[in-house]
């Protein structure tokens, strides 16, 4: 009995940094997304925004699952994107319909993600932030 845990114990062992520098990804299907931001100037309870956004098997496995999605006449660019295990980062910048740069850090599990975003604007008086969260709630129809 004590030889079989462990094996059991060395075979966890050897597996448990594998687990950690594997990317996580979220699971396809519909997930809810909810905004909160923050400006210079705004009142400081501007109530959150909420999307519903289907993800398939590509978004997943890429970056377009924690990547909002583009306004259209925007030319924003992402840069420097890494991912550890269930932490990522990125830098992005545009220059259409304003020159905006920003940094966002977040982490994903299989169900959701959190994620934060620090954004300088021209003609903004200080960075704008964003607290944006998903939580898978079905699949896609």
């Amino acid at each position: 009995m004590q030889r079989k845990l462990l094996r059991a114990a060395i075979f966890t062992a050897l597996l448990l940094p594998l687990q950690l520098t594997a990317a996580t990804t979220m699971t396809p299907g519909l997930y809810d997304y909810t905004v909160k931001m923050s400006m210079p100037g705004a009142p400081a309870n501007m109530p959150a925004q909420t999307f519903q956004r289907c993800l398939n098997a590509k978004d997943v496995d890429g970056s377009k699952a924690y990547e909002m999605p583009p306004n259209p006449g925007s030319d924003c660019q992402i840069k420097d994107l890494k991912q550890s295990g269930s932490q990522f980062s990125y830098q992005m910048s545009c220059t259409k319909p304003q020159k905006i740069n920003g940094a966002v850090e977040g982490s994903l599990t299989s169900t959701g993600m959190t994620m934060n975003m620090t954004m300088t604007m021209d003609g903004m008086p200080g960075p704008m932030t964003q607290a944006i969260t998903a939580k898978r709630i079905s699949d896609c129809k």
